[in-house]
């Protein structure tokens, strides 16, 4: 709403029209510092930012500047040059290059420090060949023909293979190649030689460095040709691959699951429910025996037999055998003539333990004495220094002894306490016995009284 319509509104004069006024700056005017919009600053107002608040603003938000168009145009031209990284010799390459430069080939020097070699190749002399790196495949031309390809590529073999082209040492013979593999075998084996005959201050590190030059050829080809056949592969081929592969899995698993079978059978039959290990085929072979069929047949594929088993020894010799070694065999356990004829022929496997573990501990109502019994006498109760049998044998009837010394002072002790019970209940009957006949000779006299009375009124 403009002033006119505020003037026809309230029905006053309208302002006739004056000479127009300059607008004139105000002298304390505040000039926008540069980076701020002029829209923001006009919102600002009055709180105009500081200088430091303006300069740190304008440092964070720096607006992208005009590019200048009045500068003299650069001119490129597609130059020749020679790599730093290459002999003068070398063929030439080319790239675009500024003419107004000073010096145009100050961007090859600047690019030329970035081209840093690769691996560097192992160097011998004459002499060393002739000594150990001699092949009747390879002369020593061509070993040096080889090695200043690998040193001109990197190491990198492919291209090697790739620009091997041999031409002898005039260079007018029939031109050779080599494959990777070849090329491979032969630098490796060079390195292999050189730092195995090389005096070497750390042994290891030189044992490391020959396995890191290992390379073996004949695996190498034939692994190659794996790949490219499975590369090559038809789909009707992967399909039946991938068939057998399941068939073979799953023979696997029934034959898993036979021989677990197999082997439930046998510890039910043969009555080995505890103590024995998982059968394998070798442990069946040992237990019923080897077929005569299976051992013909690896007699005649000239196979070796298992060896026979050992003789057994007369029972006096295997007791001075046993005696001499300190070897004691557990008595096995008597056989109930009720039980089968498997049971009784194959008993139940013992495992081996520690004779320590077979002491019998004592009653847990007389632990506690038989501990304090024993600690008395200077004995521990629950290891010994020499767990032998004699030891452990003299231990248990120690244990059984002392069992049987607190049982019997148990039984002795409560004897006495009986004693004493029957011995005071006695003497506390004396004084209730004259009391009793006191009671008795007052309840006499009052009968007797009564009856007495009785009589006389009766008479009367």
């Amino acid at each position: 709403m403009s002033s006119s319509d505020v003037r026809s509104i309230l029905n006053l004069p309208q302002a006739q029209a004056g000479p127009s006024a300059v607008r004139r700056s105000p002298a304390n005017a505040v000039k926008k510092p540069d980076g701020i919009s002029r829209e923001l600053y006009a919102l600002i107002g009055d709180n105009a930012p500081s200088l430091a608040e303006a300069q740190a603003s304008i440092a964070a938000v720096k607006y992208r500047e005009k590019p200048s168009l009045k500068s003299k145009k650069v001119h490129w031209e597609w130059t020749p040059f020679t790599p730093a990284a290459r002999d003068a010799s070398s063929t030439q390459l080319s790239h675009w290059a500024r003419i107004t430069d000073a010096d145009p080939n100050a961007s090859v020097e600047y690019f030329g420090k970035f081209n840093l070699h690769g691996p560097s190749v192992m160097e011998y002399s004459q002499f060393e060949y002739d000594q150990h790196l001699t092949d009747p495949d390879w002369t020593s031309h061509e070993t040096s023909y080889l090695f200043d390809l690998l040193k001109t590529y990197d190491l990198r073999f492919i291209i090697t293979a790739d620009r091997y082209a041999y031409k002898g040492v005039t260079g007018t013979a029939t031109e050779r190649k080599r494959s990777v593999e070849e090329i491979k075998d032969r630098y490796y084996t060079i390195c292999r030689r050189l730092v195995r005959t090389r005096t070497a201050s750390d042994p290891q590190a030189q044992q490391q460095l020959i396995h890191a030059y290992a390379f073996d050829k004949s695996r190498e080809i034939k692994r190659k040709q794996y790949a490219s056949e499975l590369f090559h592969l038809t789909a009707a081929e992967i399909a039946e691959e991938e068939a057998l592969y399941i068939e073979i899995k799953r023979m696997e698993q029934n034959e898993r699951r036979y021989r677990a079978d197999r082997d439930d059978l046998m510890r039910t039959v043969m009555g080995l429910d505890s103590g024995l290990v998982e059968f394998d085929q070798s442990n069946v072979e040992t237990i019923f025996g080897i077929d005569k069929n299976k051992k013909r047949k690896r007699a005649d594929e000239g196979e070796p037999l298992p060896p026979p088993p050992p003789p057994k020894k007369h029972p006096k010799d295997q007791a001075a055998f046993d005696l001499a070694h300190c070897i004691y065999h557990i008595p096995p356990p008597p056989t109930n003539p009720q039980s089968s004829h498997l049971a009784s022929k194959h008993p139940v496997h013992q495992p081996v333990h520690l004779r320590s573990t077979k002491i019998p501990p004592p009653k847990p109502t007389a632990a506690i004495r038989i501990t304090e019994l024993l600690n008395e006498l200077g004995i521990s109760a629950h290891k010994l220094v020499m767990p032998t049998r004699t030891n452990i044998e003299m231990f248990d009837s120690l244990l059984q002894a002392a069992g049987a010394l607190i049982e019997m002072k148990r039984q002795v002790d409560r004897v006495e306490q009986e004693l004493r019970t029957v011995k005071a209940q006695k003497e506390g009957l004396l004084p209730a016995t004259e009391s009793r006949k006191a009671r008795s000779e007052s309840v006499t006299s009052t009968d007797t009284t009564t009856t007495t009375t009785n009589r006389r009124s009766r008479g009367l």
